[in-house]
């Protein structure tokens, strides 16, 4: 079938059928904000899109582009997997519904996609009890959040699922949402994104190297085009006056920084509680160094 295509339609064919979404994404999507039209992929993002390892896993800084991540492969999947279904999950439905909402606003925004779903009413989305969209060939994207007890995911039989705000993702949900992947089938894939919060919970456990099947991305804030030293000067100041403040690290460097549950920062807890400048926690594990002026000129 494929020799009988001509160089054009060859082309189209190999843009279609990409996995990942890039080329598909770069050339279908408008985008206002460049002159010509055309939405780019940001030159760190390449590498971490076009990564095709079955299990990956984004801890990285906040407004990176992981919105801009799962939409484009939702909006590619149909082309890739006929007959196949995508998860999209994320812990609460504020979480869910802007997710959802941007991969719809994006399957509006073109013909092509619009010609790949039903000519019903609602062209293949419904909505409630929760939203998914139909395509001609069988293939389906499903949302579901997971609930305290995991049972919101049960049931479902998917050949990729993309897991957003997964530093909040219940662990009964991690427990249920494992057996929705149909992990054997050419293609199949699991991509978590989330923003650290410091506490030791399964986030933490597949992003800090423990786990070694899941390929770790880490993008940062100053990784984006528009990065700027202001920028810098203003996010230090909101996040508590220091590169080293807790949420500046999670926010911006993508860092898990100190551990933390829901109510304590570990280091602000430990400096009320251990006054003792020589324990193990004090000389080891967190202390404060401090340089002089004399020593420095002397070296």
């Amino acid at each position: 079938m494929l020799a009988a295509l001509d160089e054009e339609e060859a082309y189209l064919y190999a843009i279609l059928s990409d996995e990942t979404g890039l080329d598909q994404a770069e050339f279908l999507w408008h985008d206002s904000e460049n002159d010509d039209g055309v939405w780019r992929a940001f030159d760190f993002q390449w590498p971490w899109y076009a990564n095709t390892a079955a299990y990956q896993v984004d801890q990285g800084a906040r407004a990176t582009g992981k919105t801009v991540g799962i939409t484009l492969r939702a909006c590619s999947f149909a082309f890739v997997y006929g007959g196949q279904q995508m998860l999209i999950t994320a812990p609460e439905l504020n979480h869910l519904k802007p997710l959802v909402s941007a991969i719809e606003e994006r399957l509006n925004s073109h013909w092509l996609y619009r010609e790949m779903r039903p000519s019903t009413k609602g062209m293949g989305v419904t909505r409630n009890p929760h939203w998914e969209c139909r395509f001609q060939n069988g293939s389906k994207l499903v949302s579901r959040i997971p609930q305290r007890d995991g049972r919101g995911v049960k049931g479902q039989h998917v050949i990729q699922i993309e897991l957003d705000e997964a530093q909040d993702y219940p662990l009964a949900g991690w427990i249920e949402v494992v057996e929705t992947l149909n992990r054997f089938l050419p293609g199949a894939a699991w991509r978590c994104h989330g923003v650290p919060r410091g506490v030791r919970d399964r986030f933490y456990e597949i992003t800090s190297g423990e786990n070694s099947e899941w390929t770790v991305h880490r993008p940062m804030a100053m990784n984006r085009p528009s990065w700027s030293p202001e920028e810098r000067e203003e996010k230090i100041q909101i996040y508590g006056g220091s590169r080293q403040a807790p949420d500046y690290k999670r926010n911006i460097l993508g860092e898990h920084g100190d551990a933390t549950n829901p109510l304590f920062v570990l280091a602000r807890l430990m400096a009320n509680v251990d006054t003792d400048q020589g324990s193990e926690y004090n000389s080891d594990v967190y202390y404060s160094l401090k340089l002089s002026f004399e020593k420095v000129g002397q070296t």
